[in-house]
């Protein structure tokens, strides 16, 4: 039996996946044309910006889109754009980016956070019901992972109390819920192109809407409060949110890419999920896939890890951050942490945090347990491994049985008490 990498063994792999985000010639010319053009920046007619919207919206089948500077700027203009105001409630998934959450914060509003479920990790429209109070003012659904969140459900009680539904979608551009696109279910959809995103410019995002109201409102708010058009009148507070025409360029090259990016990645997460669930302890998030995802965005391949079925003694257990070092050992890119469900982050949880905020949570339970145990590769990790076919992504499922087959001696050294640290100046 070879030895773990993490103990002192060679590593399974030594030879780098395949890199995100990924670029070739196409956006190196789109950059130099920008940068000969003088323009830089700022809303005109003809601008990357502007041709770039037109492609987005095309592309999810909605009327309006307007870039901005990120997925949080894009949360935040959504939110004050439905008028949520200082002390109005959002509910929030409770497993999410904290981003999500603190969007709600920094407009004066209180998140509400909502348990998640479990074979999905996203919200429903049960989760939803059960927290909508006198102050709610929006939902915010988040399709984790590329997975879409049950907006049959979500629509339903949505609908019933009259509550617009914003949908974070900063990790499913090309997911779609029975045939229609993430981002053009609800009332807003918000993007995010930051650098692990499926089409990236570093940062950047995009608000996408069906409502003609709310998309004037949307323009004017990334940009001074100044209504679309070039007028010089500013009839409300605004941000400067707009994106460059840099970004721009280089999402248009990258939106032509998506689909069949996506391709691959259904094949690669395909692959993964049939000889991941064969392990003991490892269960791939979705099991299954609900028939009415007509497409995932594979943000990332995300599996749960139980400690005690991977070791097979019944009171045994492998720590999650234990297995997660020693794949990332054996040459395998995989998240580097466990997550912390948001109710529990020091913004919220800790009153004596500097910017402690207000917040409440319904429920978190399941939330907090997927957060405990989930483990993360593909973009999530850095990493554009599953763009790779099954021959490089056996190498995953080789080093996972190489650490199931070192599991006792893996489980007494994490064990070991840490050895004291002597500082180099003594």
């Amino acid at each position: 039996m070879t030895a773990l990498a993490l103990l002192g063994g060679p590593p399974l792999r030594t030879r780098p996946f395949q890199p995100w985000p990924q670029f070739d010639r196409a956006e190196l010319d789109a950059l130099a044309d920008v940068l000969g053009s003088r323009r830089w920046g700022g809303i005109h007619g003809g601008s990357q910006g502007e041709v770039f919207e037109t492609e987005l919206a095309d592309y999810l089948q909605v009327p309006h889109a307007a870039v901005v500077a990120n997925g949080t700027a894009g949360l935040m203009i959504a939110l004050k754009a439905l008028g949520v105001r200082p002390g109005d409630e959002v509910i929030v998934p409770a497993m999410t980016y904290l981003a999500t959450a603190t969007a709600v914060s920094l407009l004066g509003g209180v998140p509400v956070f909502v348990d998640i479920d479990s074979a999905t990790h996203t919200i429903t429209g049960s989760s939803l019901k059960g927290a909508i109070s006198e102050k709610t003012k929006a939902v915010i659904a988040v399709h984790l992972g590329g997975h879409p969140a049950d907006m049959d459900s979500l629509g339903a009680v949505a609908d019933t109390y009259g509550i617009p539904v914003v949908e974070d979608c900063a990790q499913s551009l090309g997911a779609a819920w029975n045939g229609t696109q993430t981002g053009s279910l609800g009332t807003i959809g918000v993007f995010s192109f930051a650098s692990t995103k499926n089409i990236s410019a570093g940062e950047g995002g995009a608000v996408v809407t069906h409502d003609d109201a709310l998309a004037a409102r949307i323009a004017s708010l990334r940009d001074h409060g100044r209504p679309l058009g070039g007028t010089p009148n500013h009839p409300e507070l605004g941000w400067n949110l707009r994106l460059s025409e840099f970004q721009s360029a280089v999402l248009r090259i990258q939106l032509k890419r998506l689909e069949a990016h996506l391709a691959v990645k259904a094949k690669g997460a395909a692959f993964l999920a049939l000889a991941l669930s064969r392990l003991p302890g490892l269960m791939p998030v979705p099991a299954t896939l609900d028939p009415r995802v007509t497409a995932h965005g594979r943000f990332s391949f995300a599996f749960t890890f139980d400690g005690e079925a991977f070791n097979g003694d019944g009171y045994n257990s492998t720590s999650p951050g234990a297995f997660r070092a020693a794949l990332r050992a054996e040459g395998i890119p995989a998240s580097t942490r466990g997550l912390v469900a948001c109710p529990d982050e020091a913004v919220y949880a800790d009153i004596t945090s500097r910017d402690y905020s207000s917040s409440r949570t319904v429920s978190a339970e399941q939330a907090r347990v997927a957060c405990s145990t989930l483990v993360l590769l593909g973009q999530a990790a850095g990493s554009g491994l599953l763009l790779e076919g099954p021959s490089e992504l056996t190498d995953v499922v080789r080093a996972v049985e190489k650490i199931h087959e070192n599991r006792i001696r893996l489980r007494q050294e994490q064990r070991r008490p840490a050895r004291p640290h002597v500082s180099s100046d003594q």
